[in-house]
């Protein structure tokens, strides 16, 4: 920029122009050179590569319909309503939630399914219980049948399930039904309860064969079932009814928790098996090795003490009603997926 022509007016007009003229050299060149560093700039830029940067994306989500916000608001509702039972046996409480329809129709195809697979069925109910059981670490498989059908009847007059009981005459013949007291049977299978119970089975040469009895645990009987109908499902039709039968049986061996033998001749020669720690093949090879008449005499075996102890007060627990047409008495079963269908 030009200063004020009044700055020179007393010197010489020549030198005057040559300050003028260094002085717009200078500034020529000032903006030769920022023109030059711009354009060396602007170049490194565009041959440079540009950092990149990732952004994080946001996911839409896709709202809710009034009517969705209405099912999860319902199912979670019902997910926390939980009733506690007790189980004096064990010594605990336990909360179950109330069956679902859902859970209702699951079980409805797994009996029309199974067609009274008792370990199906079996199977089926440990499943549900340990569902139904707020506490996931609860399992009823550490727990006894006596446990295990107490929660069902308390799940059944919980769910006010009586259902119609069909069954058949075994002296007429004739295809008859009742109505389940839930209630009814809850209160009087408690009722029943047994501890441990042991007795001696004495025989000849003065041997003696001790034996504990006890409710046996869920998992043992789960394990019974899994093994027994592996064999049941490759035979034939005469040797399925035959292994019904034995099925009973088997059923009342597990009742059988340790059995030692104790010689006559020497009293501390004792010999002990204790039958929860063994698998179920060992058990079987244990039970099958005994005298038979240790196992089955009507008086004093231990199939008869078992029936006594444990079978018989459970069974008139679940007796049917007396035959409409010949007045025979029914006696039932233990409560099973069936009964608590109403099969």
């Amino acid at each position: 920029m030009q200063p004020p022509i009044s700055h020179y007016k007393d010197e010489d007009p020549g030198q005057t122009q040559a300050i003028l003229n260094q002085e717009l050299e200078k500034e020529v060149s000032e903006l030769k050179h920022q023109k030059k560093t711009t354009e060396q700039g602007k170049e490194e830029e565009s041959t440079s590569t540009p950092e990149l940067k990732v952004l994080p994306v946001k996911k839409s989500e896709a709202k809710a319909t009034n009517a969705s916000n209405i099912v999860n608001a319902f199912r979670q509702k019902m997910a926390n309503v939980a009733t506690p039972i007790d189980l004096p046996s064990a010594g605990i409480t336990v909360e179950f939630k109330e069956i679902s329809t859902h859970e209702q129709k699951e079980l409805s195809k797994v009996a029309l399914q199974s067609n009274s697979r008792a370990d199906i069925m079996y199977c089926a109910m440990i499943s549900l219980i340990n569902e139904l059981a707020v506490d996931k670490k609860f399992d009823i498989r550490d727990y006894t049948e006596f446990e295990r059908i107490q929660v069902i009847l308390n799940l059944q007059q919980m769910n006010k399930m009586n259902p119609e009981i069909k069954y058949t005459c075994s002296q007429c013949g004739k295809e008859n039904s009742y109505r389940l007291d839930t209630m009814k049977l809850l209160r009087n299978f408690t009722k029943t309860y047994k501890p441990d119970n042991e007795f001696i089975i004495e025989t000849g040469g003065g041997r003696k064969f001790n034996v504990v009895a006890g409710w046996p645990s869920c998992r043992l009987v789960e394990e019974f079932f899994k093994h027994y109908f592996k064999r049941y499902d490759n035979q034939s039709k005469p040797m399925k009814e035959s292994m019904d039968n034995m099925s009973q049986i088997e059923y009342m061996l597990m009742f059988m928790k340790s059995i030692s033998v104790v010689d006559g001749s020497d009293p501390s020669d004792v010999l002990t098996a204790n039958l929860e720690d063994l698998t179920y093949g060992e058990r079987c090879q244990i039970v099958d090795s005994l005298p038979q008449n240790i196992m089955f005499d009507e008086d004093t075996g231990v199939i008869s003490q078992i029936i006594k102890s444990y079978i018989e007060p459970i069974n008139k627990v679940f007796k049917y009603a007396d035959c409409p047409f010949c007045g025979a008495e029914q006696e039932g079963q233990v409560a099973n997926l069936s009964d608590f269908m109403g099969g």
